[in-house]
């Protein structure tokens, strides 16, 4: 009888062990949060590569400072400054304590991006931020950029290296984002600002401040596409995986334009809302 309760004793022991090593996990890594922050931070990151892009497009060619009147995502409370005379030659985007874009997120502070040369291709290119925030999601860091340019089909591609702090509302924590990866921009129709769009493959590696570290995998063949017009990546299949070789993907779907993904953990999948 005895051996039947310390049987069941221990049993119970083993539940509990792994109930609370469960529990652990589930504080540590779970994959739909991370998923959403770091589709966040790449939707983040991805409005500052075409705000800063659009503001080069139309002030490059006046040489000189102004506000935006006519842009996809710029409103005229955006002061853009843009110095041929400093060396490198320096772009301000200036959204003061707060500045409504047309997309209807709210910026503040500055996004500085310097250039030898703005208008010459290869164009090598660095972004940093001062205070800069959008929707309550403040960015620190470094972005450099190398774009070659295709006149023929209209597109430019660009290898990038991101290093970059974003902290997120809410009291959801710090992460801290290193990437190195290629994106290519289809301008499309000449002209039309809303159909434009960003493609994007290559390794991103992604640390939360709980600790945990996640490497993301863009293959080239399913790139990651963000919508200009949208707001939001349409499409593009990710392969996430922690240093504990634990692994996901995400389906961003078929290129309608929605806040939807598929999570799938082995042979498990569930939709999931990217805020």
């Amino acid at each position: 009888m005895k051996s039947v309760k310390v049987i069941i004793g221990m049993c119970l022991v083993f539940l509990a062990i792994n109930s609370c090593r469960k529990l652990e996990y589930l504080a540590t890594l779970d994959e739909v949060i991370l998923s959403q922050q770091e589709t966040q931070t790449d939707e983040v990151l991805s409005d500052v590569d075409i705000i800063a892009d659009e503001a080069v497009t139309l002030n490059s060619s006046q040489l000189k400072s102004g506000t935006i009147d006519n842009s996809l995502y710029l409103s005229s409370c955006t002061l853009v400054t843009l110095n041929t005379q400093s060396s490198p030659q320096t772009l301000t985007l200036d959204f003061g304590t707060g500045c409504t874009g047309k997309d209807g997120k709210v910026r503040s502070g500055k996004i500085i991006v310097t250039s030898v040369s703005f208008n010459t291709f290869p164009s090598v290119r660095m972004k940093t931020f001062d205070n800069y925030a959008v929707d309550g999601k403040s960015i620190s860091g470094s972005i450099a950029k190398t774009i070659l340019k295709d006149n023929v089909n209209n597109i430019r591609t660009a290898t990038i290296q991101e290093d970059i702090t974003i902290t997120l509302p809410n009291n959801e924590g710090t992460a801290h984002r290193v990437a190195d990866f290629t994106r290519q921009y289809q301008l499309n129709a000449l002209g039309v600002q809303d159909d434009n769009k960003i493609v994007s493959w290559g390794t991103f590696a992604f640390t939360r401040v709980s600790g945990v570290k996640v490497t993301k995998t863009v293959p080239v063949a399913n790139p990651l596409v963000f919508s200009g017009a949208c707001h939001h990546i349409v499409s593009g299949i990710v392969s996430f995986v922690t240093s504990t070789n634990h692994s996901w993907t995400i389906d961003f779907g078929d290129g309608t334009c929605d806040d939807k993904a598929t999570l799938t953990i082995g042979t498990k999948s569930k939709v999931i809302t990217i805020r």
